[in-house]
């Protein structure tokens, strides 16, 4: 009896134990439900929702050079000296560095030398033949002269002859004095007329023009030794040292067109709205009150695939040099009309750096989201890219919220 009561008696002890362990099991681990679901950031939470704003949109867009041209040496040579450095504005036409022209004007000289006796010749030729035409046109008028007499003297010595006044031997010789003049007229007026008929100075002429040319060749070669500025702007690179060869062909310098400068954005279907139509579209610089106007360039008709954007290009003038490549201006679009807009709280925000970001709820955790943002009215700000309506963001408790965290909502 003993032993059967102390067994029963043990064996509620133990249940009770067990009893007591499960209980606090449970009671331990929902107070660490509780602890672990009371450490998750509260945050509440707001839709991406469109309303009417008012004001001039401001939409970011980059400064890009017109033009940017490499400066290509024409002819290889030897650089002298450098007349401009990296950064120097330069003006069209402008000389960026010499190269050595030592050589080009050695060659130059020969040239010339061979020129000039080559011309001397054909004025010599030239006298010469002149002097011939006139000395044949001399000895044809005398020839002529003499013919008319001998014809006469072989006349009258014929009528002796057959009056038997003179002999046959008298008569050959009249004859052959005829004959023999008849043959020195026609030898001259052939000489005469092959004279008029050709050029004898052809030759030398060609000569003569092939070396002016040739002198003019290398006159062109020394210009092109002064390595001279094709366009307008700012001298973005500029690569050889004085004392290097460098080959025909070599890029010397990099030129960027500043004045005027392109500005490119990429639109939203909302900003396209508000620019269409349009030739003109105003910018700010930032940190200057001023305002300018860039003339439309070139607006695509077509949304790009990747971007969802529609490209927007406008020219500016730039005296001065104030836009620099890689900056950004604020394009002022709709200025003065109300429009209706994707807008978000200002508190849904975070500013990092330059940047804009916005936290989207996604189950019940966030997704870090880079947003592109436009005017500011009334705690809110428009949303121009990177968010979509309908969307719920994180609205309060932002701070200190990372990308794939879970939150608890309270809303």
């Amino acid at each position: 009896m003993t032993m059967t009561h102390t067994s029963s008696a043990w064996k509620r002890a133990a249940a009770a134990m067990a009893f007591l362990l499960i209980g606090t099991a449970f009671v331990s681990g929902c107070a660490m439900t509780s602890a672990k679901e009371a450490q998750l950031p509260q945050v509440k939470t707001a839709p991406v929702a469109k309303q009417m704003m008012e004001g001039t949109i401001e939409q970011d867009a980059d400064v890009v050079s017109s033009s940017q041209v490499n400066v290509t040496v024409k002819v290889g040579g030897d650089v002298q000296q450098l007349l401009k450095k990296r950064g120097d504005a330069v003006q069209q036409g402008e000389v960026i560095l010499k190269l050595d022209a030592a050589d080009m004007l050695r060659s130059k000289r020969k040239t010339e030398l061979s020129r000039d006796n080559l011309q001397s010749q054909l004025d010599k030729t030239k006298e010469d033949v002149t002097t011939s035409k006139a000395v044949l046109r001399n000895t044809i008028t005398k020839l002529e002269l003499q013919i008319a007499d001998l014809e006469k003297s072989y006349s009258t010595v014929r009528n002796d002859y057959d009056r038997g006044a003179v002999t046959k031997t008298q008569l050959d010789k009249a004859e052959t004095q005829l004959k023999t003049a008849r043959l020195d007229l026609d030898t001259a007026q052939k000489q005469l007329a092959n004279l008029e008929a050709t050029d004898p100075l052809a030759t030398l002429r060609i000569q003569l023009e092939s070396t002016a040319v040739g002198v003019e060749d290398i006159e062109k070669t020394i210009s092109d030794l002064d390595v001279k500025a094709p366009i307008s702007g700012i001298l973005t690179e500029l690569n050889p040292e004085v004392g290097v060869s460098v080959p025909a062909g070599y890029v010397a310098a990099v030129i960027q067109q500043l004045d005027p400068v392109k500005i490119h954005a990429d639109l939203t279907e909302a900003g396209i709205k508000l620019v269409k139509g349009k030739t003109e579209v105003g910018f700010t610089i930032p940190g200057s009150p001023d305002k300018r106007k860039g003339t439309v360039t070139y607006l695509a008709d077509v949304m790009s695939p990747q971007s969802k954007t529609f490209v927007l290009e406008l020219t500016a003038p730039n005296e001065g040099f104030k836009l620099k490549p890689g900056t950004r201006v604020k394009l002022l679009l709709g200025e003065g009309g109300k429009q209706d807009a994707l807008a978000v709280p200002t508190s849904a925000i975070v500013q990092e750096g330059d940047d804009m970001y916005a936290f989207v709820l996604s189950g019940d955790q966030v997704e870090k989201r880079k947003v592109t943002l436009g005017r500011a009215v009334n705690g809110y700000r428009e949303v121009i890219g990177g968010l979509k309506e309908g969307e719920q963001l994180v609205s309060t408790g932002v701070q200190g919220l990372h990308d794939k965290e879970k939150v608890q909502i309270i809303n």
